[in-house]
């Protein structure tokens, strides 16, 4: 059977996988990993690892990764009337979070909720405009009182996932929640389908991560473990082909991929990624042999665990490539069918490369002794 793009980026958008609570999404990628690669592990943070390409102890190591989890809340509170206080886990967009619904993952099965919002027709000034902040909204599971959520299972500390199944808008767009970064997954199983009957020249490491969206830095012991000499993460960039952001960069849904040049956080950290002119180099020939589309990016306010692998080891040479998506962080993100195969296939093209064709070494040629292996 073929793989389909859209059937798997379906299937995993069904998982609620709020950071650290990954599992869900996690075994469907052990699963799928282990039909074909010769190894697959998974660690005790909770991520996932395979590999695929040359057994040779001294081949080039390309680790190529996306993170499994989403953004979320946790419920921090059982109020006496049983409605429920939370806190956010990681950075939904707080002015879409009145009146979302919800589910809260219970210990007696899944709980549907939804965010409440103080009734309209009673609402005054500013509270008809304004977006309440975190600590002054609830959820609403329907219990009668604090005992009637307990004994639905929910408890201080319970996951709590937006609710938006994945739905097929025109001109092969999708909207759901949690694209951000189930695209980035969906094309790490399109590279392992692609990839799984082909003899390669270097190894290649396949990495689900985890609790991206909450520190960053999840994946951090795996690249210790793998140690690669090549990191290329992929995660979703806003796109700015909306009428509040056309002004802002070019950055287009169904124009392709897109390669990053620099991101950076911006908000309480100064990580980031200015990715080496010759990994540009080397993606952008790659795209143009294959007549792969692809679109440059600059994205203050973006920010991938590339900031912190690059300063691994001896340093490690870190490419991004970002799937542009609408509305981020909110319950109704939008994306490209085609612009997540054209990453499919932009990854294949790489995997496929002979060792020789990856620049390694810094442009400027300056000696440095071998990193061994």
């Amino acid at each position: 059977m073929s793989f389909s793009v859209q059937e798997t980026l379906f299937s995993l958008l069904q998982h609620n996988a709020i950071s650290g609570h990954e599992n869900a999404v996690a075994d469907v990628m052990l699963r799928e990993f282990r039909r074909h690669a010769k190894e697959v592990w998974g660690d005790r943070l909770g991520n996932v690892v395979a590999r695929y390409g040359s057994d040779k102890p001294d081949a080039l190591r390309l680790m190529i990764f996306a993170h499994m989890d989403e953004v979320g809340f946790m419920v921090r509170k059982i109020e006496s009337s049983g409605f429920l206080r939370f806190e956010r886990v990681g950075g939904p967009a707080q002015v879409t979070m009145a009146g979302s619904v919800v589910t809260l993952a219970g210990d007696n099965g899944p709980v549907m909720g939804c965010i409440g919002i103080k009734s309209y027709h009673f609402a005054k000034g500013d509270e008809r405009t304004q977006s309440p902040s975190v600590d002054k909204l609830w959820i609403d599971i329907g219990a009668k009182d604090k005992d009637d959520a307990l004994r639905m299972g929910i408890q201080v500390g319970t996951p709590v996932t937006l609710y938006n199944p994945p739905q097929l808008l025109a001109n092969d767009l999708v909207c759901s929640k949690a694209l951000d970064d189930r695209l980035g997954c969906t094309a790490l199983l399109g590279v392992a389908d692609a990839i799984s009957t082909t003899e390669l020249d270097i190894a290649v490491y396949l990495v689900a991560s985890v609790q991206e969206e909450f520190n960053i830095r999840g994946i951090v012991p795996v690249l210790r473990r793998v140690k690669p000499d090549l990191a290329i993460g992929i995660d979703i960039t806003p796109s700015c082909d909306t009428p509040d952001l056309h002004d802002y960069s070019e950055v287009r849904i169904n124009q392709g991929v897109g390669i990053t040049c620099l991101n950076y956080h911006g908000r309480g950290t100064l990580a980031g990624l200015i990715t080496p002119p010759r990994l540009i180099r080397m993606l952008e020939q790659t795209a143009l042999e294959h007549n792969i589309p692809v679109q440059r990016e600059v994205a203050p306010g973006v920010i991938t665990e590339t900031g912190y692998i690059q300063v691994e080891q001896d340093g490690i040479p870190c490419a991004s490539l970002s799937i542009p998506c609408r509305y981020t962080h909110s319950p109704a993100e939008v994306a490209s069918l085609r612009d997540l195969t054209d990453c499919i296939r932009l990854l294949t093209a790489l995997a496929g490369m002979p060792a020789a064709h990856f620049p390694i070494e810094p442009d400027s040629g300056a000696t440095q002794e071998a990193h061994p292996l």
